[in-house]
């Protein structure tokens, strides 16, 4: 069974119809038997399809196995082409991998898709993707006016497959841009090798020596778009799995006025069980890699910051700032 990248582009979504109409135009695609009533296409020369999703896809869970059984190929990874939504309706170019970590009740359907307590593996294309699309926005004269940026773990559905959304914002006057569509068809183009490169971001690509010598960033605490985690991935070449923002890091001190955040019992809330499930979805998609956790220490008093490391330390995961993962 062929071994495949899934494309999958949302057919009420025009910015994810944008996206794909732009790597269509660029050739090198065989048409191919439908799937649930969507579309789909083979690239001629690389293990990549485009999957035109009939629906939404935020409710649609299992996504990569469904295509698997329809269509008789292995799906290792996925990539949805999306819009981007913001109150400040500022235009922008994003990306993130999902999951709905710190929600509750653990198990139970999350508002925007997903489970609650429940992350999917991050794709490990994330953080190189990030960087070339930086450099795509200035190619393509979007840069000035569009926010650059990615963002935390968030929203559904629900895949075994490594996952991330690259998408355009951020309200619907920018959603049908094709100047930024064009520039999310470079970054796509060149890191899945369809332009005859030799692409980026494929973990499976390394040796053991290059894995074991890798850093994989899990950013804890922050916004929603995470500006220090960012600054991370612009000064450095590491890899990157969930990011995992504040909002979803709920944690209540102790009462005891004694106690002690050293060596205390570790303060109560969804916290303890998004980190962990964070961390153990990021070593499921960077197997040889170091895990070291990122935190955005502003985001945090004192008391939390200790609680976090110490969580970090049992398990086994080491905290650095920026000159860690240079």
């Amino acid at each position: 069974m062929e071994s495949v990248t899934l494309l999958i582009v949302s057919t009420p979504d025009i910015a994810s119809t944008v996206q794909g109409d732009a790597l269509l135009g660029r050739g090198g695609w065989n048409q191919a038997d439908s799937v649930e009533d969507g579309k789909t296409w083979r690239h001629k020369s690389q293990p990549v399809h485009i999957w035109w999703f009939p629906g939404k896809v935020l409710w649609e869970d299992g996504l990569d196995e469904r295509y698997s059984a329809a269509s008789g190929a292995q799906v290792r990874e996925v990539i949805f082409l999306s819009r981007h939504s913001a109150a400040s309706g500022r235009p922008s170019l994003t990306l993130h991998v999902i999951g709905v970590p710190g929600e509750s009740p653990v198990g139970e359907s999350a508002e925007y898709g997903g489970i609650k307590g429940a992350v999917v593996p991050p794709n490990p294309r994330f953080a190189s993707w990030f960087r070339r699309m930086v450099q795509a926005a200035h190619e393509h004269g979007v840069a000035d006016e569009f926010d650059l940026t990615i963002e935390t773990t968030h929203h559904g559905p629900t895949l075994s497959a490594p996952t991330m959304f690259i998408e355009i914002g951020s309200s619907e006057s920018h959603w049908g841009r094709t100047d930024a569509a064009e520039a999310w068809a470079d970054v796509i183009s060149e890191g899945l090798g369809l332009d005859g490169g030799p692409g980026y971001g494929d973990w499976h690509s390394l040796s053991d020596s290059e894995r074991a010598q890798s850093k994989v960033m899990l950013g804890i605490g922050g916004g929603h778009y995470a500006p220090r985690h960012t600054d991370v991935l612009r000064k450095t070449d590491c890899w990157a799995g969930h990011q995992v923002a504040s909002y979803a890091l709920e944690m209540q001190r102790p009462e005891d006025e004694s106690w002690d955040p050293q060596t205390g019992d570790l303060p109560e809330g969804p916290w303890v069980h998004a980190i962990r499930v964070c961390a153990e979805s990021t070593r499921q998609s960077f197997p040889g890699g170091e895990v070291i956790a990122h935190l955005d220490r502003k985001s945090f008093k004192g008391w939390q910051r200790r609680a976090v490391i110490r969580l970090c330390e049992e398990l086994n995961i080491p905290v650095g700032r920026t000159s860690a993962f240079e």
